[in-house]
């Protein structure tokens, strides 16, 4: 739709003789009634009636939804006052009019007109010229001008604006949409600028119909949803501070549903417990496989957990020590707070437990009663055993005592050490760094580990310092070699990630390169080559393109641990309609018939999942024989999984070779009768067991085969770590 104006058969003089013929002078006429009179558009008597208005001959006012257009009775006078009191009195003198005919229309309007009248939204009929046909008032409410910049009966003249402030452009705008695609536009959601200047939002949604006469319009419904907005964004902020404070905070915390369902888990979380935030949901730690011990050694059960216990009196459990152990794994000490969140109705809606790692410090503790009980008895034995080098200081920072591989990694003789303070033998560029951990072990009295880069002794040193109200013992060795070996190992798998780079990238562009000028050479020398060059050509371009597939191969089956997706329900009836649409040509030209029973939902990585289906699928498919292949897929329930099978009928596997099958680039057939990398089942094996699961094959030649894999129930747990 374009900018209103009016058309070259319609003239004001045409107007002003309608509007002169009505049966009584002065009274209201709307743009409808003068378009039939004139046979003309709606829009171009609009148009004339308003530049009418603007020259100040016609005057205009909105009833009901309606604007209405009448002619002022005329009187020659030059005095502005009684210029300005003809046309009030011309206001007052339509007024009546304008009553009788609102009280007309009010009884002879039909109920569903009346109806759009009391519901709290705008709703209104728009033309395929930009007219507002009808509407309630609630519509012309929430127009983009409602203090009469624009006309707010022609939608032409809106403009709308994005969520960023920019205008949105008028073929975007919905009832456009409509008009142009036919199809209805729901919650279309923009802002809309007011004569104050404030932008609101607006939710529209347009829906085509069809007019009396076969005209295209659009039913528009407006709502106002700033005050919703205006929640999300608040609601917005208050999640994003709320996820700072997770993440910032020092401890860990954990946030479980009303079914012990771990939802969140903050980074600290994660690194005290070693689980990634959906292993928390997988395995929670207070209800899975981990064993939680008190602060006397009890083994507690599920019920008998600060979240059990919250749960179960309403109120917060605090400052408990626990020792949670792992499945495989060492003892962990936490000191933990657990406090349930109620809603608004008073039903527990959340448990939030705060925990702090104190597995050091309980360490520290051991080794201090520990040492305590032993020193006096054991010291110099002690002194003389360990392997570590050693020296003491006392209170002074004074060297008390050295054993022998202290002397030979310090490079000083003992009598140049012992009574001198430690400081004036350390190198003035780590000293602050050494002074600052002494005094905290002395301050604290707690033990202090830490590791310096040396120069001074070529070498990387581990210092553990232990503090008594004597002074320190010290006890540091050489960890170089260490320090090497895991810079070896960064740099090995710095060299593991290039390679894989250059195995999607330089190994690639190579295999490219010689695709293209084979193909190149066989096009510009075509007509000087014999047959048996355009063969070996042939040859030479499958030879490339199996490379390349090989390749894709080996990086994808490289990258189903540490590039899947986070384990979530998924529907398998889903995801084997989707493989099966993949498939849809080679199901056909291969006549297929591929029956399923209900399959369940499970816990998975959808992505990967679709990659075994489908490749079972087309193996079930490439192998069936001279036959129309025939495949059957379904699940059962085994415990905390599914076994889900796919059977054919086709040629079958030799039990001989069932064991290598699932090895890469392991082939039973030459690529001549069945093409193929050769990598597809150990794919499939791969992604069941990050799954947790296991997949197996039953096979007898020219008998069909069945492969059978399991994966976790939904909400089990039983995928293991993800």
């Amino acid at each position: 739709m374009g900018v209103p104006g009016p058309a070259p058969d319609v003239t004001l003089e045409d107007v002003r003789n309608v509007v002169a013929e009505s049966e009584q002078p002065g009274a209201p006429i709307t743009a409808g009634e003068v378009a039939d009179r004139l046979t003309c558009s709606t829009r171009a008597a609009r148009a004339t009636l308003r530049e009418l208005t603007e020259s100040g001959e016609f005057r205009t006012k909105q009833i009901d939804g309606t604007r209405v257009w009448w002619r002022p009775a005329e009187r020659s006078t030059d005095d502005p006052n009684e210029r300005n009191e003809r046309n009030e009195r011309a206001d007052r003198d339509v007024s009546p009019g304008l009553e009788e005919s609102d009280r007309q229309r009010e009884d002879d309007r039909p109920l569903a007109e009346r109806i759009l009248e009391t519901v709290p939204v705008g709703i209104g009929v728009v033309a395929a010229d930009g007219t507002i046909v009808q509407g309630n008032e609630r519509l012309f409410e929430r127009l983009p001008c409602p203090d009469g910049s624009c006309e707010p009966d022609d939608v032409d003249g809106w403009t709308l604006y994005d969520a960023d402030g920019e205008p949105i452009s008028s073929d975007d705008r919905p009832w456009e949409r409509v008009f142009d695609t036919g199809e209805p536009v729901a919650d279309y959601e923009c802002q809309v600028e007011r004569a104050d200047g404030e932008r609101r939002w607006r939710s529209i949604t347009a829906t085509p119909i069809a007019g009396e006469g076969g005209d295209d319009l659009v039913v528009l419904s407006i709502d106002d949803i700033t005050d919703r907005k205006e929640r999300e964004r608040q609601l917005r902020r208050e999640h994003d501070q709320t996820e700072k404070l997770l993440e910032t905070a020092p401890i860990a915390i954990a946030v479980q549903t009303a079914d012990r369902e771990t939802i969140r888990a903050n980074q600290r979380a994660q690194e005290a417990f070693g689980l990634s935030e959906e292993e928390f949901r997988d395995n929670p730690v207070d209800t899975g496989d981990w064993k939680i011990y008190d602060e006397d050694g009890t083994l507690l059960d599920s019920s008998e957990t600060t979240s059990a216990r919250a749960m179960k009196t309403g109120e917060p459990v605090l400052d408990e020590e626990l020792v949670f152990e792992p499945p495989d794994g060492d003892r962990l000490h936490f000191r933990v707070n657990t406090a349930p969140v109620y809603g608004p109705d008073g039903d527990l809606e959340r448990i939030v437990t705060a925990a702090k790692d104190i597995t050091e410090l309980k360490a520290r503790e051991r080794q201090l009663e520990q040492r305590k009980a032993e020193l006096e008895t054991e010291l110099s034995e002690i002194l003389g055993r360990i392997s570590d080098a050693f020296y003491a200081l006392d209170e002074e920072w004074r060297y008390t005592h050295l054993n022998e591989q202290a002397v030979a990694i310090l490079d000083r003789s003992r009598e140049d050490l012992l009574g001198r303070p430690v400081w004036e033998t350390i190198p003035d560029a780590v000293e602050p760094f050494f002074r600052e951990q002494y005094q905290t072990a002395m301050e604290t009295q707690e033990p202090v580990s830490f590791e310096i880069e040396a120069a001074t002794f070529d070498a990387w040193l581990e210092f553990a310092v232990y503090p008594s109200e004597s002074g320190l013992s010290v006890y540091f060795r050489d960890i170089s070699e260490r320090k090497a070996y895991e810079q070896q190992l960064e740099a090995s798998n710095e060299r593991l990630e290039q390679f894989a780079y250059a195995a999607s990238h330089d190994l690639q562009e190579p295999l490219r390169m010689v695709t293209s000028y084979l193909q190149l050479l066989e096009r510009r020398y075509a007509d000087d080559l014999d047959d048996d060059a355009e063969e070996f050509i042939d040859f030479a371009v499958d030879g490339a393109e199996r490379m390349r597939e090989m390749i894709d191969g080996l990086l994808e089956y490289s990258r189903v641990e540490t590039q899947g997706d986070p384990l979530e329900p998924v529907d398998l009836n889903d995801l084997l309609a989707d493989v099966r649409e993949d498939l849809r040509v080679r199901i056909e030209e291969s006549d297929a018939d591929i029956e399923a029973e209900d399959l369940p939902r499970v816990d998975g990585d959808a992505s990967q999942l679709r990659q075994v289906f489908q490749n079972l699928l087309t193996n079930a498919i490439q192998y069936s024989g001279d036959d129309p292949p025939r495949v059957r897929v379904s699940a059962e329930r085994a415990g905390d999984r599914w076994e889900v099978s796919v059977r054919d009928e086709g040629v079958g596997i030799d039990p001989d070779d069932q064991d290598r099958i699932f090895e890469v680039f392991q082939r039973l057939h030459s690529r001549e009768d069945h093409p193929g990398t050769g990598i597809g089942l150990s794919l499939c094996r791969r992604i069941v067991e990050r799954h947790g699961g296991e997949i197996r094959v039953d096979s007898e030649p020219d008998e069909g085969t069945t492969f059978s894999f399991t994966l976790p129930a939904v909400g089990t747990g039983a995928a293991g770590d993800d």
